[in-house]
């Protein structure tokens, strides 16, 4: 009797308090729209809840860092892939070289694409192992092993593991595989080749939608081609699903599909097709993108307030391409030559502050390095 009392004239106090302090510890803050730890991101598929990045709680600034390459040297805009770790900077191109620069763009080293042991062959992607300090590259059918500075230290064989991306959580190896591998799962899991994630919607023709993976305090956080959000810690044996997005395919029965047959589909449903480039800024700040058909949109969730915001640098070319996520700064590559005067226009029509950065930024370098920090608004 006194438990139904309680019940009765306190549930409305009770009940509340008690999901909050379950969703608090599960997700280690207090974001909306939370279940059981999973928060839910619900933005609407006409972005109408999406609210201007000047209305958000953060605010931008902008430096732009020329990378030194050597003579004769460039890096191809394709498929990119961007770490920053410690005192170095590392961008990639998919089945070419690896290059190295420090914090200021001067040339450090370079990983050559070749067929030496201490060269990458077939470069798929890199990430640095943050608990050893080691970079370690994907390269068919090996894991190569470098130090930090890119020389070379071992290299290992992956029997026949295969993959479009790899992530890295203490002894943990994530590998993402290709949308029309044989394999009925979206990931391997090393060691113990565990799988993870039935593969639903387009699994009929390849696709590469990069980037997947991303680390923010040794936590390996990453999507796949569901809907669902996934954390690694180093000494899980599992990941965990952390987020869902809403308006996209749940049904794990909608699978076979071709790319032109599965936009048709989520647009009859108003589905999102794709998340990826899941990015934690700081436990209140997640970045994502969206797609729409093969069109991706850059959004934050601020999770305090469970508010959603746009992207401050959308419609700026190339802003579109792989970034990384350090200590709360974004970093993009840019090449000199496209700050053009058409490209200037749009950039200083849409981020007059990143126009001017770059109006000042030294012009003798083929490529420059965006960095945008976000700090917190001063109240």
């Amino acid at each position: 009797m006194a438990n139904k009392i309680i019940t009765t004239l306190k549930a409305n106090i009770f009940v509340p308090i008690l999901s909050i302090l379950l969703i608090l510890s599960a997700t280690g803050c207090g974001s909306k729209g939370s279940t059981d730890g999973v928060v839910e991101i619900s933005v609407n598929y006409n972005f109408n809840n999406v609210k201007p990045f000047e209305k958000s709680p953060y605010d931008v600034s902008y430096e732009i860092i020329p990378l030194q390459l050597p003579q004769y040297e460039s890096i191809r805009i394709y498929l990119n892939n961007i770490e920053v770790f410690e005192d170095y900077i590392y961008v990639s191109t998919l089945r070419e070289s690896i290059y190295i620069f420090d914090k200021q763009g001067n040339f450090v080293n370079k990983i050559a694409k070749g067929e030496d042991i201490t060269e990458v062959a077939s470069l798929i992607d890199f990430m640095i192992d943050r608990q050893d300090r080691k970079l370690e590259v994907f390269d068919k059918n090996r894991i190569v092993v470098y130090d930090l500075a890119g020389n070379y230290l071992e290299s290992r064989e992956l029997d026949g593991i295969l993959g479009v991306e790899y992530g890295i959580s203490g002894q943990n190896r994530v590998f993402l595989r290709h949308k029309n591998s044989l394999s009925e799962h979206t990931f391997t899991i090393t060691p113990g080749n565990k799988t993870l994630e039935l593969k639903t919607g387009q699994t009929v023709s390849n696709i590469l939608n990069p980037k997947h993976f991303h680390t923010f305090q040794n936590t390996l956080y990453f999507t796949g081609y569901s809907n669902k959000v996934y954390s690694l810690e180093a000494n899980d044996s599992i990941p965990n699903v952390i987020a869902t997005v809403n308006n996209m395919n749940q049904n794990p029965t909608v699978t076979g599909l071709d790319i032109e047959r599965y936009q048709i589909l989520c647009a009859q449903k108003k589905h999102f097709t794709y998340i990826n480039n899941f990015f934690v800024y700081n436990p209140n700040l997640w970045g994502f993108t969206l797609f729409v058909g093969e069109t991706g949109y850059k959004l934050f969730m601020d999770m305090e307030s469970g508010k959603y915001y746009s992207h401050p640098l959308t419609g700026i070319p190339y802003s579109q391409n792989n970034r990384w996520v350090e200590n709360q700064s974004e970093y993009y590559l840019f090449p000199v030559a496209k700050f053009s005067d058409d490209t200037a226009t749009t950039i200083k029509e849409t981020s007059p502050d990143l126009y001017n950065q770059m109006e000042r930024a030294p012009a003798d370098t083929k490529m420059w390095m965006i960095k945008a920090t976000y700090t917190n608004k001063q109240q």
